[in-house]
């Protein structure tokens, strides 16, 4: 039988996965969890500052996850409301990246548990 190289690291993620989406919605992907890993690293970047925190995203991508996390989908639905986009005071064309309080409790709650897992 093949040996999985990091076994451990894709059975973590598996449940990272299965918490975020029991706890959101079933469409919760991978890199929508590393995006909010990397707001709740590195908040009040621009979405192109976050880009170099993040592997293997491209901008496109990276904006259209973040509003699939903030309050308004891409979609133009409702969405979780764990991201929100703020405009810098000194640069208006520049929006920053943050968490809402919702998405700080889930972030932290979410890290907790794979702690325990």
């Amino acid at each position: 039988m093949t040996e999985i190289v990091g076994g451990e690291s894709v059975v973590a993620l598996d449940n990272a996965l299965r918490y975020a989406r029991a706890k959101l919605s079933a469409d919760i992907t991978a890199q929508r969890l590393l995006i909010l890993i990397g707001v709740y690293r590195h908040e009040g970047l621009s979405q192109r500052e976050l880009l170099n925190h993040l592997d293997s995203t491209s901008i496109t991508a990276l904006s259209r996850n973040i509003a699939d996390l903030s309050g308004l989908t891409t979609r133009k639905t409702p969405g979780p409301g764990l991201l929100e986009l703020r405009t810098d005071p000194m640069n208006l064309r520049v929006k920053r990246v943050f968490l809402t309080r919702k998405g700080r409790g889930f972030v932290k709650q979410w890290l907790a548990s794979m702690d325990r897992a």
